[in-house]
C-alpha cells in the first residue's frame, strides 16, 4: 500500500515507527554481515540486484545480479572487521526509501571510511534492498563480469 501519490507536491514524512521499521531491518543485516551470513544476507534482497560504482579512471559500472552472484561476490567481501554505521534514510514514500549509510571500518589497526546508499523498497510488505551504490569497486566488479 502507497502513502502518497506520485503527484503529491509535499514530501512524504515517515511516521517514527516507520523510520524504525527500515533501521531494524539494517540492524538485522548488520547483525548477518557480522556473522558473514550471506545467505541470510541474500535472504533480504530483490533480485535482480542493481549494482553500481565506478572504477579508478572514474567510469560508471553497472552490474545486475541474481542472487548466486551476490553471495559471490559478498563471499569474497566477508571480513571479521570492526564496522560501525550511522544509516541516514530518505523516505520517498512509505514504501520506497534510499538509506545513505556512513560507515567506519576498522581492522588491523586501520580505519576506513565509507559512504554508500541502499535502494530500499517493500515486497510482500517487508524491506527489500534492490540496489547498492557504492564508490570504487568498479575495478574488481570488471574481473568478475556478469552474464
Amino acid at each position: 500500500m502507497t502513502d502518497q501519490s506520485p503527484l503529491t507536491t509535499a514530501p512524504f514524512s515517515p511516521a517514527p515507527e516507520q523510520v524504525s521499521a527500515l533501521l531494524a531491518w539494517f540492524d538485522r543485516y548488520d547483525a548477518f554481515a557480522r556473522d558473514n551470513d550471506v545467505e541470510a544476507m541474500a535472504d533480504v534482497a530483490r533480485f535482480p540486484l542493481t549494482v553500481t560504482t565506478n572504477d579508478s579512471s572514474g567510469e560508471c559500472v553497472t552490474q545486475q545480479w541474481d542472487r548466486d552472484t551476490f553471495v559471490r561476490n559478498m563471499s569474497m567481501a566477508a571480513t571479521s572487521a570492526k564496522i560501525d554505521n550511522e544509516r541516514h534514510p530518505v523516505f520517498l514514500n512509505g514504501d520506497l526509501a534510499v538509506v545513505v549509510t556512513d560507515s567506519t571500518v576498522t581492522a588491523d589497526g586501520q580505519t576506513v571510511h565509507m559512504r554508500y546508499a541502499d535502494v530500499m523498497a517493500k515486497v510482500g510488505g517487508e524491506w527489500r534492498f534492490t540496489s547498492m551504490i557504492q564508490a570504487g569497486w568498479g575495478d574488481m566488479l570488471r574481473q568478475y563480469p556478469v552474464g
